[in-house]
C-alpha cells in the first residue's frame, strides 16, 4: 500500500517517520508519477458511498503527496481536490498531473504542517487521509489537525492499514523496519470511534478482501516467498468462500465522521 504522510514530522516528539524517510521514499518510486493511476480504486464502494450520501461537492487529501486520491475524486466523480502534505515537489507534482491529463490548474496544492497554529485558507465538504494517521503516536492530535478543512456540515474519512491481524504477523517477522514506522495502537475501530466523539454521526470498521503485502518482498529469499504466496492464497480462498472482514483477515480500517 503506498503511505502518504503530510506533516513535517521532523517538528514534533512523537513521529515514527522523518522528512528524509519521505522524500526517500518517494524518489524512489518514479512509476508513481509516470505511469496513469488506477482508476478503479480499492476504496471505490467507501468513496461512492460517501459521495452519495452526503452530496460532496469538493474535497481535501492530507498528507496525500503526489495527489493519487485527489486525482481519482476529479477523474471519476468530478469533484475538485485539493492536496495538503508537509512535503510538496512541484515537479513531481506537475509531471503526476501531465501523466493522468490533468491540467496545471487541477488539484491545489499547499505545503502545511497542520500540528503548527495554522488557519486553513479554505473548508470543504469532504477531508480525507489515507495511510496517515498511524505514522504519528497522538492519534487524537493528527486527527484534530484534519478538522480546522472541514467545512459546518463536513465529512471525514480516514483509512488505515490493519496490521493487527496476519498481515501485521508478515510485516512484523520480515519487515520490522517499516512495521516500527506504525503506531499499532491505533489499529482499532473502536479505538478511532472514541476519537471522533465530536462528530455527529460515526461508522468505522474493517475494510477489504484478504492480502497482505511487503515493501521489501523483492529483497526476500526464495522460501520466505514461498510462505508468503501461500498465506496469500490461502487467505483469498477463504475470504472468497466466507467473505470474512474482521481484525484476523481485513487489510485496512476506515472512519467516517460526519458533522450535522
Amino acid at each position: 500500500m503506498s503511505i502518504f504522510t503530510a506533516i513535517e514530522q521532523t517538528k514534533i516528539s512523537m513521529e515514527l517517520t522523518d522528512r528524509e524517510f519521505w522524500k526517500n521514499y518517494w524518489s524512489a518510486k518514479p512509476e508513481l508519477f509516470s505511469q496513469p493511476i488506477e482508476r478503479k480504486s480499492l476504496f471505490k464502494d467507501l468513496f461512492d458511498q460517501i459521495i452519495q450520501k452526503n452530496n460532496i461537492k469538493n474535497a481535501v487529501e492530507i498528507g496525500g503527496f503526489p495527489g493519487t486520491f485527489s486525482a481519482l475524486l476529479q477523474l471519476e466523480y468530478g469533484i475538485p481536490s485539493d492536496l495538503v502534505d508537509y512535503y510538496i515537489d512541484d515537479e513531481l507534482i506537475s509531471q503526476f498531473k501531465k501523466t493522468n491529463g490533468l491540467k496545471d490548474s487541477d488539484i491545489q496544492s499547499f505545503e502545511i504542517d497542520v500540528f503548527s497554529d495554522f488557519k486553513a485558507k479554505k473548508q470543504y465538504d469532504l477531508v480525507f487521509s489515507i495511510g496517515l494517521i498511524e505514522h504519528f503516536e497522538d492519534t487524537k492530535k493528527i486527527i484534530e489537525g484534519h478538522t480546522p478543512f472541514l467545512n459546518d456540515s463536513g465529512t471525514l474519512f480516514i483509512i488505515i492499514p490493519n496490521f493487527r491481524g496476519i498481515n501485521g504477523w508478515i510485516q512484523r517477522k520480515f519487515d520490522m523496519d517499516n512495521y516500527s514506522k506504525h503506531y499499532i495502537e491505533c489499529m482499532d475501530p473502536n479505538y478511532l470511534k472514541k476519537l471522533l466523539n465530536s462528530f455527529d454521526t460515526i461508522e468505522t470498521g474493517y475494510f477489504g478482501g484478504f492480502t497482505i503485502w511487503l515493501e521489501n518482498y523483492k529483497d526476500q529469499n526464495i522460501l520466505t516467498k514461498i510462505l508468503f504466496k501461500s498465506i496469500w492464497l490461502t487467505g483469498k480462498l477463504l475470504y472468497k468462500v466466507f467473505g470474512i472482514k474482521n481484525r484476523l483477515f481485513s487489510p485496512y480500517i476506515y472512519a467516517i465522521g460526519k458533522l450535522k
